[in-house]
C-alpha cells in the first residue's frame, strides 16, 4: 500500500470521526433542549444520533465529558462566528461592534435548541466547573473586544459621561436578557425584535454613531 493511500485512509477516519462526534453533540444539544438534563442519558443520544452505544463509547468515555464538549463546541462555535464577523466589517469601530452584536441574533446562534442548553448549563451547579472551563477563555476576549470597540467609539464621539467597561457590561447583559426572553417568550420576544432592541440600546448609548431601528 502506498503513502498515498494510507494518508487518503487516515483522512478518511479522522474525518469520519469529526463527523460522528458533531452527529453526536448536535443529539446532544436536541435531547437537552427537549428533555433537560437529568433525563438526557447516553442512550438517548445515540438514539437520537442513529448511532450505536458503542460510538458514543468511543467519542466520549461519560455523560459529563459528552456535556462538556457540548458546551465547548456552542462556546467555540459563538467565538468563531463573531470573530470571522468583525474580520469581514469595516474598520470603524462602530462597525465591527454591530458585526457582533448582529452574530447574537444569527439563526445559528440563538436558535431555540441552542438557548436551551445555555441556559441549562447556567443553571446547573453540577457543570459550573466545566462550564467555567469551556467557557470563560472565550467570554474574555469576547467582554475585552467590546470594552475596546466601546472606549473607541467613546473617544471617537466623545461621550464623556460613559465608560467602556460599563457599556460592554451593559450589552453583555442586554443579551443575555434578550436570549433569556426569546427562550420563554417566544412568541413576544422573536429574534429581528430581539435585535432591533439590542441595536435600541446602542444608538441610546452612542446616537452619533448608531441610529434607532424602524
Amino acid at each position: 500500500m502506498s503513502a498515498a493511500t494510507v494518508n487518503a485512509d487516515r483522512a478518511k477516519r479522522t474525518e469520519a470521526r469529526h463527523v460522528r462526534r458533531r452527529q453526536l453533540i448536535e443529539a446532544t444539544i436536541a435531547s437537552i433542549a427537549e428533555l433537560g438534563f437529568s433525563d438526557t442519558t447516553l442512550t438517548a443520544v445515540t438514539k437520537r444520533a442513529g448511532l450505536s452505544h458503542g460510538t458514543i463509547n468511543f467519542h466520549f468515555k461519560s455523560k459529563e465529558i459528552l456535556f462538556a464538549e457540548t458546551l465547548g463546541f456552542l462556546a467555540r462555535e459563538h467565538f468563531d462566528c463573531w470573530q470571522k464577523a468583525i474580520a469581514k466589517a469595516p474598520p470603524e469601530p462602530s462597525a465591527q461592534l454591530a458585526a457582533m452584536i448582529d452574530v447574537d441574533f444569527k439563526p445559528n446562534i440563538c436558535s431555540p435548541p441552542k438557548l436551551a442548553v445555555w441556559f441549562s448549563f447556567w443553571g446547573q451547579v453540577k457543570y459550573r466547573p466545566a462550564y467555567l472551563e469551556a467557557h470563560d477563555t472565550y467570554d474574555r476576549k469576547r467582554f475585552d473586544e467590546f470594552s475596546r470597540l466601546c472606549g473607541e467609539i467613546i473617544a471617537a464621539g466623545e461621550y464623556d459621561h460613559v465608560d467602556a467597561a460599563s457599556a460592554a457590561r451593559r450589552i453583555e447583559a442586554m443579551i443575555d436578557g434578550l436570549w433569556l426572553g426569546m427562550l420563554l417568550y417566544p412568541k413576544l420576544h422573536r429574534r429581528g425584535t430581539a435585535r432591533d432592541d439590542a441595536f435600541d440600546m446602542l444608538a441610546m448609548l452612542f446616537p452619533k454613531h448608531f441610529d434607532r431601528p424602524g
